[in-house]
């Protein structure tokens, strides 16, 4: 008996040490990694397609190209899955749905997911009503409810959002501490139900004082100048934020926050703190550049040079927030003989808040003092620089003036030669007035999603200013992002409309070639070679016009990962006089692009073709690219 009992024991002993010891064979997977994942079969789902539940997943079965990585059960990732996919059934109206989600073990390490729904009854919107509240705010409320509507699944996240929205309306308007209920009445079958947002106001907020936490260097009107809140002003969350922005914008701060104090007890008058963490204000860099020149002229010799640059700034001066740089760049020839190249120094300075207004003051100033030529005695000498003022109005506006200046005087050299060596070395002296405009809604400059992006510029060139050159110019943008869902991704209808003009300040005066405007290429027309529309000379080069007409229509979507793609149609042209302007002589290019995100932006590849087709059948063109075409 004794033997029996020891001869069934001892297997079942072994076995379960080897469940202990060695659990990977037990359970036919390395539970560390997971098994392969063959097939995920969803149950109970009605309402949703097997293929909507899947997308929600993290999850996904192996397939054939996965065979370097392959996709295995994960207890988080199933967690996960299984929140997404209640979360899915909960924003629809079933508010009672519920998810699992388990692993069934195969051989050879592999497992079939299986996802049980539990969908329940779906709860519609019956009616939808406002209780409560002041008067005044009636219909500014109302209209941050129309995103609600009779007959919408119950969403408890969107009820939330709007509830969020009407009391930012009140927030906005001195009622910080109003209270929005979300009442909800469901019928007896739970298909339907009411909607009621109870408000109660509360007493009317004024701000209070400011007083600054954290400043070392920085003086306390410097950053308190910035702030749109004001004492005895009615209470604006609004402003709150915007004041934040501001005060970081000064590039001063690594760290802001405008806190009010004592919450808690619902002061009538809130005094605020403004708490700062300051940056450094002085910053230094060295660089060195090695490059290989390669001969123009069959007569000349490859040849190395070495670049440094050295600069140093003060981004605070004595607390003011003033800041200035300096800057040197020399250029030598190392290889065959050592042989200084160039010479340029710098110096900026800018003053924000120019006579007491935020008006921003910008000079930057460069001398370089030439060298004399290995070949001929000659030393070029220029200096310049610019002045500029820029003024930000509201949120989204903002104007700038600049004066652009530049003298080049050229030593030892016999004034019978003058404008021709100028002529041959490429020297154009520029005065030149630029005034510009825009005003800029996008919510991301590199990945717009909604917003517009409109812009003016105006540049006059030479006349009583002096000068080579005598011209003016003028540039109209436009461009208009439209998302196509609610979901924060990217699936975007984005169109740009361009128009630009220019001409000499008389009819004697010529416009230079590299000032005219051009077209082709990845930011234009793509399908076209860069530059490379337009007027062109007997040898088939392009060189620009005076006219431009340019729009784009993008479709741009998220694809995978990181990865997105976009269908595009471009049109335009450019003519060298108005009178040769023909609308019959716009070209039209389409195709397709690849994006991959990265975190400067997309990095793309666009594929264009003239059309029509049959006209142009071998024109298409790759082109590579960082940032969207517009």
């Amino acid at each position: 008996m004794k033997g029996h009992f020891i001869h069934i024991i001892f297997p079942l002993a072994f076995i379960a040490f080897q469940s202990v010891i060695f659990p990977s064979r037990a359970l036919g997977y390395d539970p560390a990694k997971g098994g392969i994942i063959d097939k995920i079969e969803v149950q109970g789902n009605r309402f949703f397609s097997t293929g909507k539940i899947k997308d929600q997943m993290r999850l996904k079965e192996n397939r054939w190209f996965n065979m370097f990585k392959k996709r295995r059960f994960n207890l988080k990732k199933a967690e996960m899955d299984q929140f997404a996919i209640d979360s899915l059934y909960h924003v629809n109206g079933f508010l009672e749905a519920e998810s699992k989600i388990e692993g069934v073990e195969k051989e050879n390490s592999r497992v079939i997911v299986r996802v049980i729904i539990k969908e329940g009854i779906q709860t519609k919107i019956s009616k939808i009503s406002l209780s409560g509240g002041l008067a005044e705010f009636e219909g500014k409320v109302r209209k941050e409810m129309k995103v609600l509507k009779a007959g919408d699944p119950l969403n408890r996240v969107k009820l939330n959002e709007v509830a969020f929205d009407i009391k930012t309306v009140y927030a906005n308007n001195g009622y910080p501490y109003a209270d929005i209920q979300t009442l909800i009445t469901m019928s007896k079958d739970k298909r339907q139900a009411e909607v009621i947002f109870n408000v109660s106001e509360d007493k009317k907020v004024f701000f209070g004082e400011v007083s600054c936490k954290g400043l070392k260097r920085t003086k306390e009107n410097v950053a308190k100048r910035e702030l749109t809140i004001k004492k005895g002003e009615v209470y604006s969350r609004a402003k709150i934020i915007d004041s934040e922005q501001r005060v970081f914008s000064t590039e001063l701060f690594n760290y802001i926050s405008l806190d009010a104090k004592d919450p808690e007890i619902k002061p009538q008058n809130p005094d605020f703190i403004l708490k700062l963490v300051e940056k450094k204000p002085n910053y230094i860099g060295v660089k060195a550049e090695l490059a290989q020149n390669r001969p123009q002229t069959p007569d000349q010799q490859e040849y190395l040079t070495v670049d440094f640059t050295g600069k140093w700034g003060n981004r605070n001066l004595a607390g003011t927030s003033r800041k200035i740089g300096f800057s040197a760049y020399h250029s030598y020839k190392i290889i065959p003989k050592i042989e200084r190249l160039s010479n340029r120094f710098a110096v900026g300075y800018v003053e924000p808040w120019f006579l007491g207004t935020r008006t921003v003051l910008n000079l930057d100033f460069y001398y370089e003092p030439g060298v004399k030529s290995a070949v001929q005695p000659y030393r070029i000498e220029s200096f310049g620089g610019n002045i500029n003022f820029s003024r930000e109005f509201k949120s989204y506006t903002k104007i700038w003036l600049t004066h652009s200046y530049q003298q080049v005087n050229i030593y030892n050299i016999p004034p019978e030669e003058l404008e021709s060596y100028k002529e041959e070395q490429g020297i154009n002296i520029r005065r030149k007035i630029i005034l510009s405009g825009e005003r800029d809604s996008r919510d991301n400059i590199f990945i717009p999603l909604k917003g517009s992006f409109s812009q003016v510029h105006t540049e006059y060139v030479g006349g009583f200013l002096g000068g080579d050159n005598n011209f003016y110019k003028l540039i109209l943008s436009w461009s208009k992002y439209n998302r196509l869902t609610k979901r924060n991704i990217i699936n975007v209808l984005a169109t740009r409309l361009k128009f630009g003009y220019m001409d000499g300040l008389s009819r004697k005066d010529r416009v230079p070639t590299f000032d005219r405007f051009y077209m082709g290429g990845a930011s234009t027309m793509r399908g076209y070679k860069e530059n490379s529309m337009g007027p062109k000379d007997e040898g088939g080069d392009a060189t620009g016009g005076k006219i431009m007409l340019l729009g784009n229509l993008e479709y741009r979507r998220a694809l995978f990962w990181k990865f997105g793609y976009t269908v595009f149609v471009d049109a335009g042209n450019i003519w060298f006089r108005t009178k040769h302007v023909n609308f019959k002589e716009i070209k039209v290019t389409s195709g397709i692009g690849i994006q991959f995100f990265t975190p400067v932006g997309p990095l793309r590849i666009d594929y264009g073709r003239q059309l029509p087709i049959k006209e142009s059948p071998d024109t298409g063109r790759f082109h590579l690219s960082i940032l969207y075409a517009f």
